[in-house]
């Protein structure tokens, strides 16, 4: 894993970033979508039509909302050493919630989402769930 900064890092596509999944209020769910919809608007050509996924920020997670948090995060291939120390110092760590949104239909594929304590770089590519998605962080 090569460290970007605190909260970001690349990992292989291969390796789920999820750590559980997590269904974010409605209100959070409609901002992610409208922004998902206009960053494909925008962006489409760019990054290519082919494009099926787009991996979306749409919460905040604190760590109470996880239950066995600390057991999914040493299962997790996608959480950092780093991760589970400062976990360990406060059992207080940033997570967020990822929402899968599909270009071909253009809408979020449902309601749950992945809760995700590394975050990819934004506008690479990674796994979330058994979803392979371009990460556009919250689309903003």
């Amino acid at each position: 894993m090569l460290l970007n900064s605190c909260a970001e890092f690349e990992v292989s596509r291969n390796t789920d970033l999820a750590i559980d999944t997590y269904a974010p209020p409605e209100g959070a769910l409609g901002v992610a979508e409208t922004r998902a919809k206009k960053y494909w608007a925008e962006h489409q050509e760019q990054i290519g039509r082919d494009t099926r996924y787009l991996a979306v920020q749409s919460d905040v997670i604190f760590s109470d909302e996880i239950p066995n948090l600390y057991a999914k995060l040493i299962n997790s291939p996608g959480v950092n050493s780093s991760d589970l120390e400062d976990f360990g110092n406060d059992n207080d760590l940033n997570m967020f919630c990822v929402n899968i949104f599909d270009t071909r239909t253009e809408k979020l594929v449902g309601p749950e989402g992945y809760a995700v304590v590394d975050l990819p770089g934004r506008g690479s590519t990674a796994r979330f769930g058994t979803y392979t998605a371009r990460y556009i962080g919250t689309g903003a």
